[in-house]
């Protein structure tokens, strides 16, 4: 009690003891010094400078990472692009056939767009009978031959049209056309002997010069021209070559009795001109005659009925020309002595020794 503390009596002891509680009770709290506060964020710097550390050593590596990824995309691309199908693998619309009765055709004719409407197309004849005029026409046309194609709807509407000009060309040495593989698709039954049309679809026809069709020849086993394969451009839009259904065709081709009038039409030729030079070569021996009987007589008779001189020794010649009648009589009338000679075909010409004229007759046994 004397330092002025207070205290409490401790039954464990038995006598009085500060009152430590009490004290601590009235006790404040100091702040702490300043040089103890900033203890805690150093030891956070510390470890975010650690983190930083970690992550600028492993940068390098992530960079490296991201580059490498990179290049594996833009190999990746670079291969897509490369394998990537070429337009050349558009698949063609298969139109079906088109058959011409008139000129004994038929043609198949697939298109496809590809930024304009490409179209394979294959004609050869209708018929194996009509073989050898389609051969000898196509190599031997008679005029220039055009073909007018049509592209119709399902209605039977003319999206648009073309007119090429049937041209012959060399046979290919690889046929590596679709249309090589034909399916078996509806026959339309077109005439030949229409005139070319003008575009109902609102496209001209092609023009000279411009999107120029190729034409090749298909020979056959057998050496003759087999078919006609033709592939160009169309003069038709992306919109129209998706309304597409069935086609036509129109063509000046010649018919098929033209066809085999054309075939034989060297062969009579040659008949012709075989018949003419016998023909000519006869008249040159009427003109230059081959005298093979030659004699001398005298003038018996004279009969003007049939204009025949009797000689005496039993010949008889008939005076051919008119103006040569006067002449005759006055031999038979004087009886006198002539000469004559007759040819292998019995045309003669008579004499009179003295008398520069001459008497042309025919012989008669």
């Amino acid at each position: 009690m004397a330092d002025g503390g207070r205290q409490k009596w401790s039954g464990e002891t038995g006598g009085w003891v500060d009152d430590i509680e009490e004290e601590l009770k009235s006790f404040e709290p100091v702040d702490a010094r300043p040089e103890q506060k900033p203890h805690s964020s150093r030891a956070s710097r510390s470890s975010t400078r650690g983190l930083d550390s970690v992550t600028m050593q492993r940068l390098p590596q992530v960079a490296l990472v991201l580059l490498g990824a990179g290049i594996v995309a833009a190999a990746i691309f670079a291969v897509l692009m490369l394998t990537k199908p070429s337009s050349a693998s558009v698949p063609f619309q298969d139109l079906g056939p088109g058959v011409s009765d008139v000129a004994g055709l038929k043609g198949h004719m697939v298109t496809r767009w590809q930024k304009d409407v490409q179209y394979e197309l294959k004609f050869e004849p209708l018929f194996a009978i009509y073989s050898s005029g389609f051969a000898y026409t196509v190599g031997h046309p008679p005029a220039a031959l055009w073909i007018n194609l049509r592209l119709l709807d399902s209605t039977g509407y003319a999206l648009c049209t073309k007119q090429i000009a049937f041209r012959a060309g060399p046979a290919p040495t690889k046929a590596d056309f679709a249309l090589l593989h034909q399916p078996a698709v509806r026959i339309l039954k077109v005439s030949a002997s229409s005139p070319p049309a003008t575009g109902s679809g609102g496209h001209a026809l092609s023009q000279a010069g411009q999107n120029p069709d190729t034409f090749q020849n298909v020979i056959g086993d057998d050496g003759q021209i087999s078919g006609v394969y033709v592939q160009g451009v169309l003069p038709c839009t992306e919109a129209q070559y998706k309304k597409f259904n069935y086609w036509d065709f129109t063509t000046n081709f010649p018919s098929v009795e033209q066809q085999d009038t054309l075939m034989k039409a060297p062969a009579i030729a040659k008949a012709r001109a075989a018949a003419a030079a016998r023909a000519a070569q006869k008249q040159r021996e009427a003109r230059s005659p081959h005298y093979f009987v030659e004699g001398d007589t005298s003038v018996r008779g004279y009969d003007p009925t049939t204009a025949t001189l009797e000689g005496g020794s039993g010949q008889r010649f008939i005076v051919v020309k008119k103006a040569e009648l006067p002449i005759a009589y006055s031999w038979a009338q004087n009886n006198a002595q002539i000469h004559y000679k007759c040819d292998t075909l019995s045309n003669c010409m008579l004499t009179r020794a003295g008398d520069g004229r001459i008497v042309d007759t025919r012989s008669i046994h």
